[in-house]
């Protein structure tokens, strides 16, 4: 299977977006688009879920979340020009308080004009942290409210026609492929969509912002924030906050659809680098920005750093079980060539880390969750089995990354910049030998972050 022929499958003939809620006529397809897609490419692939599901308890943790969510809720936000939606998920420790490590530093350039509203994790915050407010009470008035509601008769027969068009008028969707599950999905968004949107517009009445940057804009999920933002003549941009690639199913799209569906996607993609603008297929304008806290982190440090005998392994918590069995084999070889290993899990699967690699920590991996670039500044060789950012951040620290090729790799990286290897012998071949990249690290990351980001602000809303 090839991503482009899912793309032309589907989205070719543009007659997918053809089903609408009978209301908002934003098509059903684009509301369940990365769902759809997702289940087809982990079902080829035999991928597990990298979002922990965590049972709700009424306990202290729960108390806390009520309250921080009433408390510092998102209509006690500030008037701002800009407000970046981000999400509990990119915070991190340092010095005892936490940061948001995608938006602090765009936040700091702007700080009078900036507002950052964020997204629990499991029901969570990261606490302490600058003042911060939180989305998740617009969330859980929308839950409730589509409790009440039925749905609409004319969108119950439009969902309808919707299953029935992916059954018959595509290959991808046979008959054991459970529908029922779309149709679950979209009934739910039917009784919600509406209501959501309301909500959105009424806050951005009232706040009255220039420009919202929203998290995962791609992905469709905040088609309602996002039109509501348009419909006001409020600026949208969503800033790139892991991988993107030509298999990435939320930044590529047909291009005979782009037209259809720019007016639900964020107006700007700002994206990390060239390179990475050139690996999507998007109707969004892309402009290079860069990575703030990464250009940080190598200004501070030495080019010429002291080599240590540290592997670290990376997960993206979707192949854990091959990654699992693939250290195991290989820790004898590794620790006969003295070097220490290092396991870092997925965000989403921290909660499970015990769960997931107890095999691996009994014999004598490390669990890190440290900060990133600290870790990549102390290691040597930098492996993965799935694609990740973390691999293309690691080049500014090591240049000796190297990617498992598998069928799932060549699906996402059918020309991978990384060092290829097939099985346990090969990789230990390769750090033996001292294999190494010749990509050099601004081959990804854009220079001069700060004045790139001032000239985007400038030339979007105008405030210099």
């Amino acid at each position: 299977m090839k991503f482009d022929d899912i793309l032309e499958k589907l989205e070719k003939d543009g007659k997918i977006l053809d089903f609408r809620f009978h209301k908002s006529q934003i098509p059903m397809y684009l509301l369940d688009r990365i769902t759809l897609i997702q289940s087809l490419i982990d079902k080829e692939f035999n991928l597990s879920n990298n979002e922990i599901k965590v049972n709700i308890k009424v306990n202290i943790m729960i108390l806390k979340y009520i309250y921080h969510t009433i408390k510092s809720n998102i209509f006690f936000a500030p008037k701002k020009d800009i407000y970046s939606f981000s999400t509990d998920k990119v915070s991190q420790l340092e010095n005892g308080q936490y940061i948001n490590r995608l938006y602090d530093d765009f936040n700091e350039l702007f700080y009078d004009k900036t507002q950052i509203i964020e997204k629990s994790m499991n029901f969570s915050y990261s606490l302490p942290k600058k003042k911060i407010y939180f989305q998740d009470l617009i969330k859980i008035m929308v839950g409730i409210a589509s409790k009440t509601m039925r749905v609409n008769k004319k969108d119950l027969e439009e969902i309808e026609s919707f299953i029935n068009y992916l059954q018959q008028n595509t290959t991808l969707f046979e008959n054991n492929y459970n529908l029922e599950e779309v149709r679950n999905r979209l009934i739910k968004l039917s009784k919600s969509i509406n209501f959501s949107y309301w909500m959105y517009k009424q806050l951005f009445k009232i706040k009255k912002p220039k420009l919202i940057i929203v998290n995962c804009g791609h992905y469709l999920t905040d088609i309602p924030l996002i039109s509501a933002a348009k419909s006001l003549g409020i600026k949208t941009a969503e800033y790139q906050h892991g991988y993107v690639g030509l298999a990435h199913p939320a930044y590529n799209y047909h291009k005979n659809i782009f037209s259809k569906i720019n007016e639900y996607l964020p107006e700007y993609f700002l994206t990390h680098g060239e390179y990475w603008n050139s690996v999507i297929r998007i109707p969004s304008e892309k402009i290079a920005i860069g990575l703030p806290s990464l250009s940080k982190k190598i200004d501070k440090i030495t080019r010429v750093k002291k080599q240590k005998n540290i592997i670290l392994f990376i997960s993206g918590g979707t192949v854990y079980e091959t990654l699992n069995e693939f250290i195991e084999k290989s820790l004898v070889d590794l620790y006969e060539l003295g070097y220490k290993v290092l396991l870092r899990p997925h965000p989403s699967e921290i909660l499970a880390t015990q769960e997931r690699y107890y095999n691996l920590i009994k014999l004598g991996v490390q669990i890190d969750t440290a900060n990133l670039y600290d870790t990549l500044e102390e290691v040597d060789v930098v492996v993965g089995m799935e694609v990740s950012t973390v691999l293309y951040e690691s080049v500014c620290f090591t240049n000796k990354v190297y990617l498992m090729n598998t069928k799932y790799i060549r699906f996402y990286e059918p020309k991978s910049c990384f060092i290829l290897f097939t099985n346990k012998d090969e990789l230990i071949a390769f750090i033996k030998e001292k294999t190494v990249l010749k990509l050099e690290a601004n081959y990804f990351w854009n220079d001069n972050w700060d004045e790139n980001y001032k000239q985007f602000i400038q030339n979007s809303i105008g405030i210099k």
